[in-house]
């Protein structure tokens, strides 16, 4: 008996250091380190890293989100972007003549053992890499961008700096002039915030006419501009891409508005186009809220619910006499309460309303219910729709705004059409062509 207890007692110690060597609860260090945690190693002072302080790490990984060729960019630098624990992070590789290898959405990795964490005129940068320590892993890969308001982005500039982020709807101040081009730091407001977007003299398209309105999307760095006492955010496009000029035909712009008003009429109509009147369905009680359209929803499950009560906005566009339009996009800023319905869908008709078809897939808020200005949401691309090409009189488009999934009729049930904060700043928006008059 003894014998038996000293041979398992033998074995339960040999069972017990096999799993002490081979314990994956302890783990393996990876040589791999995210960007985030590169960022939160600089304490105010240059940083040799090493696989001592990046803790047994000596590379990072990624996609580049810089342009060198466009040449609006510090000389040498290359941005990688990185989604990691759902968070997007990005960090400045100062490379010399190795950035013009490589072009956004390439993924890379980098050897950064030995190379200087460092913080230049507010923007931190890893320098000092050494030659051949970027490694090509593959090409034309998505590249991610937030979509952001001006306050948002200066607010928490730490967390998009170095990232790729869009500003819906800007207005250029002041207001340009013909001659004035893109040339130099330019300011940006959204009606949040103003911002500077800077382009370098030499840019591609730094002498490209300033238009008034755009759709920008660009890295967020850090910049000292001319005359400035600090280093502040501001944003650098990549590229004439990059900057999309807004051709609004139809828009509501809802400064002043009371938000319970029963219809609201177009604010900016193409010569080309009928007067539209914004409306609600019968499944809506309207709401007071300054800025906006406003109404509360009743409480519907799903979409097929949603229809049957009239949970609904509604406008039309209607060229006029023999004008033709062609629809590309349209633009909508919402403010969605707590406990109001968090998934919405567009649709349109062309038959007067008797049949309705989907445009994309349910769009569902995660966040923002607090965000008493309304969110600017993803722009609606209407260009592939044929059905909304060519428009004439005899074919005019009806839209819908459907929306399912509150939890309440009596609080926080609000969903807003806006707020517009200046006066020129769309809550509703339709780009377009005219193609004949």
């Amino acid at each position: 008996m003894k014998k038996i207890l000293l041979l398992l007692t033998a074995f339960t110690m040999l069972v017990f250091i096999a799993c002490k060597r081979t314990n994956w609860a302890d783990g393996i260090l990876s040589a791999v380190i995210s960007v985030e945690d590169i960022r939160l190693l600089y304490k105010g002072e240059d940083l040799v890293l090493n696989n001592t302080n990046m803790s047994g790490a000596t590379k990072i990984t990624g996609i580049v989100i810089s342009d060198a060729s466009s040449g609006n960019l510090q000389e040498g630098m290359l941005v990688l972007q990185q989604n990691r624990r759902k968070k997007i992070r990005g960090i400045n590789l100062i490379v010399g003549n190795q950035a013009n290898n490589f072009k956004p959405g390439d993924s890379i990795i980098v050897d950064i053992n030995g190379a200087i964490l460092t913080k230049e005129e507010g923007s931190l940068k890893i320098k000092d890499i050494a030659t051949n320590a970027i490694q090509l892993v593959s090409e034309s890969n998505v590249l991610e961008s937030k979509i952001i308001s001006i306050a948002q982005l200066k607010s928490n500039s730490s967390n998009y700096e170095s990232t790729l982020v869009k500003v819906y709807a800007g207005d250029f101040v002041p207001e340009p002039i013909s001659g004035d081009s893109y040339s130099g730091d330019r300011v940006l407001s959204d009606g949040t915030g103003q911002m500077v977007l800077h382009t370098e003299v030499t840019a591609s398209y730094a002498m490209v006419q300033l238009p008034a309105t755009v759709s920008v999307t660009g890295i967020a760095l850090m910049y000292l501009p001319v005359g400035a006492a600090e280093p502040e955010i501001s944003l650098w496009p990549r590229n004439i891409k990059d900057i999309k000029a807004k051709t609004v035909i139809l828009a509501w712009n809802l400064l002043g508005a009371i938000g319970n008003e029963a219809i609201s009429n177009s604010t900016i109509t193409n010569p080309n186009l009928e007067t539209s009147t914004l409306s609600r369905g019968v499944g809506l009680a309207v709401q007071t809220a300054g800025g906006s359209y406003a109404s509360t929803f009743s409480i519907n499950a799903d979409k097929a619910a949603a229809i049957t009560a009239g949970s609904y906005y509604q406008f039309t566009i209607k060229p006029k006499g023999i004008s033709k339009i062609s629809l590309s996009a349209l633009d909508i800023i919402l403010r969605i309460q707590t406990n109001a319905p968090k998934t919405y869908i567009w649709m349109y008709s062309m038959d007067g309303g008797i049949s309705f078809k989907d445009i994309g897939e349910p769009y569902t808020w995660v966040t923002g219910f607090s965000e008493n200005n309304g969110i600017q949401q993803p722009q609606l691309d209407l260009s592939m729709i044929d059905d909304l090409q060519t428009l004439t009189s005899v074919t005019p488009v009806m839209f819908r705004l459907y929306a399912w999934g509150g939890t309440s009729v009596s609080s926080n049930n609000g969903v807003r059409i806006g707020k517009s904060l200046t006066v020129a700043q769309h809550a509703l928006a339709i780009e377009g062509t005219v193609e004949e008059f």
